[in-house]
């Protein structure tokens, strides 16, 4: 029923997918050549200044990373725009000092839009060398709602439209990226998440968004092709998605989360390292196919907490889908 739901609603959102779409399980090195993409492709996470230095020695130079106000970000942050690095600044629960977690808020919980106010306005005057600035993290997810964020269309609204206004008033070319990567997948999320954004687009926020943010997951799949119901394969949901939310709002969007594991700490697949690479390419070719999509962010460049979703491992060695990312990442814009 949510699928025929989710149908009925592209179909009058003017759905188009794009012609002559045909995944043939992961694109191989041929199907996407030597040509360039029009897309910027980075990934997310950079603490280690080590494993930075290394990606950037391997191309990779654009990175997402949520902001704090604690002077050993700060400084390791300028020291790696120094160094070629430019950075997607997540505003979140750590620019206000609260810590959310999945059985709810454990402190600093009751931050009201007068703290994200305050705590935006330090975080633009620490940080003068991010430019490019993402409003709050998956706004929706249980695991981050702390204090102002309280599931509220309208008040996620104030804090695009605050922040907007005190990131532009300091830096007029800055990009101020909203929605904090609504997900793409699975067809429930895609349903409430719509929603809510359709409210907060439906309260202005078209003024104060210069793109917006989608998140691209597909556990337990690992393939474009695997059908997820209703006859409807992961590619045509996520193609479905994109053009539903280009639809709403008219503006470039980011993919500023997509990947997948490549062990199964989560599903019982039989995940590996040469899956992971398969499905990065896969992935990333079908999200570069849309005009409209401008920035694609692997998670993440580093295995972390179990859960391996990193290009590289915790071990510090490179695995395939780091050499696979390489020849999206060399070829894309600058």
């Amino acid at each position: 029923m949510a699928i025929v739901l989710l149908a009925i609603v592209i179909s009058a959102a003017a759905y188009v997918f794009f012609n002559g779409y045909k995944s043939q399980g992961a694109a191989s090195n041929s199907a996407y050549g030597s040509g360039q993409f029009s897309q910027r492709f980075c990934v997310n996470g950079a603490g280690n200044a080590t494993l930075l230095q290394y990606a950037i020695g391997n191309g990779i130079d654009c990175f997402r990373t949520d902001i704090t106000l604690k002077p050993g970000q700060a400084a390791f942050i300028r020291n790696a725009t120094a160094e070629g690095a430019q950075f997607l600044g997540i505003l979140d629960y750590d620019t206000v000092g609260a810590q959310p977690s999945p059985g709810g808020c454990v402190s600093g919980c009751n931050w009201t839009l007068s703290d994200w106010n305050a705590s935006v306005a330090d975080a633009i005057a620490e940080y003068p060398g991010v430019r490019e600035w993402e409003i709050y993290n998956e706004p929706l997810a249980q695991i981050f709602v702390s204090g102002y964020d309280n599931g509220s269309a309208l008040d996620y609204f104030n804090m695009i439209k605050s922040a907007y206004r005190i990131i532009k008033g300091r830096d007029p070319n800055a990009t101020v990226v909203c929605f904090g990567g609504a997900e793409m997948y699975p067809v429930q999320s895609v349903e409430y998440e719509y929603a809510f954004y359709s409210k907060v687009w439906s309260y202005g926020a078209s003024k104060y968004c210069d793109a917006i943010s989608l998140h691209a997951y597909s556990l337990p799949y690992y393939s474009l092709d695997q059908q997820i119901g209703g006859n409807l394969t992961l590619g045509q949901l996520y193609g479905m998605v994109l053009n539903l939310y280009e639809n709403l709002t008219g503006k470039p969007v980011w993919i500023t989360e997509t990947g997948i594991t490549s062990n199964n700490w989560a599903v019982g697949l039989n995940l590996s390292v040469q899956k992971q690479a398969m499905f990065l390419e896969q992935d990333l070719l079908f999200l570069s196919r849309y005009s409209f999509v401008r920035r694609i962010y692997w998670f993440s460049l580093i295995d972390s907490g179990g859960q391996d979703y990193g290009l590289i491992s915790g071990a510090m060695q490179p695995k395939p889908a780091f050499y696979s990312f390489l020849n999206f990442s060399g070829r894309g814009t600058r």
